[in-house]
């Protein structure tokens, strides 16, 4: 399995850098919107879950916007693994389980935005001036101003 894992990640490795880095912003972005889906459940502030609703339009935007770009440069978006989606879930589900209050989940959300913060502006580093990766550059640019601004916004919730 381990050998498959590299295989998978040497042909990936071999797009041309503007898929690669479309593909990671469609993973991530979309890990953003799995996650916001099994904690809406947990919340209880109307408010809050009205913020995340509109985090998860924009997740399935943007990330649609990846997936848009990648097939027309005739490749296929890869999904996280299983394994790391159930990851998120069951992280979701233990850290709901003992304190499920508005303060508590927001703290998650602005985690959880921090790290997708991270990630894009790491992205943003690797792949900045890279031939071709402009357009998907500009959406890790708008990603990281939406995270900050939603960050802002849950602040209220702490």
């Amino acid at each position: 399995m381990e050998q498959n894992h590299q295989m998978l990640s040497t042909n990936a490795d071999q797009n041309p850098p503007e898929i690669q880095l479309a593909t990671e912003l469609y993973k991530n972005i979309n890990m953003g919107s799995e996650a916001s889906l099994h904690l809406l459940p947990k919340v209880k502030n109307n408010e809050l879950k009205t913020l995340m609703t509109a985090a998860m339009c924009y997740y399935e935007k943007a990330a649609g916007k990846a997936e848009k770009f990648i097939k027309e440069h005739g490749n296929k978006p890869e999904e996280e693994s299983m394994m790391t989606r159930m990851a998120s879930r069951a992280g979701i589900a233990m850290n709901t389980l003992m304190d499920d209050s508005t303060s508590h989940i927001a703290q998650m959300i602005v985690k959880g935005s921090t790290m997708g913060v991270t990630e894009a502006t790491k992205l943003l580093h690797q792949y900045e001036g890279r031939d071709g990766c402009g357009e998907m550059l500009d959406l890790a640019r708008e990603w990281v101003d939406f995270e900050e601004a939603h960050i802002e916004k849950v602040k209220a919730f702490l």
